[in-house]
């Protein structure tokens, strides 16, 4: 542990049971995580099967796994390590029987299944008719499915919602299926139900970017330990906290900090001077934090010739700041275009950028292309085939497949009737029918296949015109979206020779756009991304795009201080993703379209930070 700071071996070495470590930007706090484990293994003797660890991402898990092993060797495998929704997912499949649901066999709605699967079933209820929502306010539907995915409430007896929040949750054990926001609420009802300390053996919870829990997920975590009897080191850092539109809660941290023993760890090992000086004057203005000092540690490094370590790029639109990164690289030749990266507050602004950089010939990727395919139809309905492999019970995924095979409405009504007769599922009624053959085939011999003879299969019946299957004959052309979702498993699959259907299933039901980051960033590119996107990583240069009143801060946030707080933390985590060069870059400030004069000053946070007059705070003539 020679290589702890002062700060980090006091955090490392604390006998707390409640101990929060209050970790700033490039503090080093996967360096003091990795350490408290070891800590545990080696120094007191803790088996690796009673340490639990809880990342926000599955690619900082994987990176924690990888940097464990290399410090304590193959025991790192005995760790469990992952985020809150996969450890999730892991034990309501173990132990799934606690709550009427099928074992193994389990599948995860995404969001738009779920939406599409509550429209179905608000029509058989008659609150959803031609395409309009009747007798029920969908505004009322989404908050009432918000907060029993946040906090666990369900409705009240009187509340409108009532009975077609109860139906929804039936169909879904019907189908032996959660959706994505049910995993955290069934974990929670999981460890009521079951008599978890007698079937787990973690003693020793360990969780990462602990300012991004939503209320659930506070409450499990201190079910967990009082349950398991468990000690709890939690690191966090209330300045990071970018998920408040999700459900993260950073005020817990400010409101319950009373009942951790605090450790600070405060040296910034990732940026110059000039970065941590202005990211530290930028998060000051704000109130409702846990105050801390973040100072850098590192020895200067190379200051480009362009830059001095912070710098604020006026009048940059996209045709601009374009020709500027052209030149920044030009001028910058040891800089490879992967060690940029361009950060904004929304994926529009990085579509106009990239589509100028490619007029200059600058190489990019664009993160957030391949989530955007997850949530398309074409890809749900694609995957809705694998997921009948593992679960044959999702009438769900039965029903968007069904005009796929050629069934027909009288058809698929005659089976859902004789599902209900034979207390079976629709799926397993279609197999014994043997309507079509090809497919039943498929679906028979396709279970004991690896995933790359699935796909393969599949496929081919799915674009074999002698069944007359997709071409021409849908409304929605799924031709091009499903050549997507068929390139995107095989590429799971190549990286995965010997994966099964399930395992790709699992892996997929917790994707998010870090995942596709970490498909994108072998390649030798600027990266294009939101800073909620950025959030955990850092690269040489950082360009900040859009640094305006009205889109950081967000117009929507203007009149609010809470929201601007939210806001300010955003630019600040953007920030302090910069090693070395941090660009802020600023659209005009005024621009003419049809007639009308547009004003966004420049924002804010450039003057809080130190490099720019206060700006006026205005934001449309």
């Amino acid at each position: 542990m020679a290589n702890l700071d002062p700060q980090q071996l006091a955090a490392v070495k604390t006998d707390s049971r409640m101990a929060l470590v209050l970790a700033g930007a490039g503090a080093g706090k996967t360096r003091t995580l990795v350490e408290r484990v070891a800590e545990l293994v080696e120094g007191r003797k803790v088996s690796p099967y009673e340490i639990l660890m809880l990342t926000f991402t599955r690619k900082a898990a994987q990176e924690m796994r990888t940097r464990l092993e290399e410090r304590i060797g193959k025991a790192a495998y005995r760790v469990t390590i992952g985020t809150i929704h996969a450890v999730a997912l892991d034990l309501l499949r173990r132990f799934s029987e606690h709550l009427g649901l099928k074992g193994k066999s389990l599948t995860v709605y995404s969001p738009w299944e779920e939406d599409f699967l509550l429209r179905e079933v608000a029509t058989d209820l008659g609150l959803y008719k031609s395409g309009k929502w009747t007798g029920v306010n969908r505004g009322e539907v989404g908050f009432c499915f918000s907060m029993y995915y946040t906090d666990g409430i369900e409705p009240e007896e009187d509340d409108s919602v009532r009975k077609l929040f109860l139906a929804f949750i039936a169909r879904c054990r019907e189908n032996n299926a959660v959706t994505f926001g049910g995993l955290i609420t069934g974990m929670r009802l999981l460890l009521n139900q079951m008599p978890a300390a007698s079937y787990l053996q973690w003693r020793h919870i360990l969780v990462d970017e602990v300012q991004d829990n939503d209320w659930l997920q506070w409450k499990i975590i201190h079910e967990m330990r009082r349950i398991l009897e468990a000690s709890l080191f939690c690191v966090g850092d209330v300045d990071q906290s970018i998920y408040e539109w999700r459900g993260a809660v950073p005020d817990y941290l400010v409101r319950h900090a009373h009942e951790f023993d605090v450790f600070r760890i405060e040296s910034n090992y990732r940026s110059t001077s000039e970065i941590v000086l202005a990211a530290s004057r930028l998060i000051e203005h704000n109130q409702n934090r846990l105050p801390k000092t973040m100072r850098p540690a590192r020895v200067e490094g190379f200051a480009s010739c362009m830059l001095n370590g912070v710098e604020a790029w006026p009048e940059q639109d996209s045709t601009a700041l374009a020709c500027a990164i052209n030149g920044y690289l030009d001028i910058n030749s040891h800089l490879m275009p992967s060690e940029v990266a361009v950060l904004a507050r929304n994926h529009k602004l990085l579509e106009a950028l990239g589509e100028t950089l490619k007029q200059y010939g600058v190489p990019f990727v664009r993160v957030g292309e391949s989530t955007a395919l997850t949530n398309t139809e074409e890809f749900r309905r694609f995957h809705a085939f694998l997921k009948l492999l593992v679960n044959p019970y999702d009438n769900f995924a039965f029903l968007l497949i069904k005009d796929l095979i050629g069934l027909s409405m009288p058809a698929y009504a005659a089976i859902r009737l004789r599902a209900v007769m034979e207390s079976t599922s629709h799926f397993l009624v279609w197999m014994k029918s043997g309507t079509i053959e090809g497919w039943q085939r498929l679906f028979d011999e396709a279970r004991n296949w690896k995933l790359s003879d699935t796909l393969g299969n599949l496929y081919s019946i799915l674009f074999d015109p002698s069944l007359g299957q997709l071409v021409g004959e849908s409304e929605w052309n799924p031709i091009t979206g499903m050549v997507k979702a068929h390139e995107f498993a095989r590429a799971w699959s190549a990286s995965n020779p010997s994966g099964t259907v399930e395992e790709y299933l699992s892996w997929l039901a917790t994707y998010d756009l870090q995942d596709e980051l970490k498909a994108k960033e072998k390649e030798d590119a600027i990266m294009l991304m939101t800073v909620h996107a950025a959030k955990g990583l850092e690269w040489p240069t950082v360009i900040v795009a859009g640094m305006n009143e009205g889109t950081l801060p967000s117009k929507q946030s203007l009149g609010s201080d809470t929201a601007v707080e939210a806001e300010r933390r955003l630019a600040y985590v953007a920030m302090t993703r910069a090693e070395n060069n941090l660009i802020l870059a600023v659209r005009p400030e005024e621009k003419i379209v049809n007639g009308r004069t547009y004003r966004s000053p420049i924002s804010r946070f450039v003057a809080e930070a130190g490099l720019a007059q206060e700006p006026a705070i205005e934001i449309v003539q």
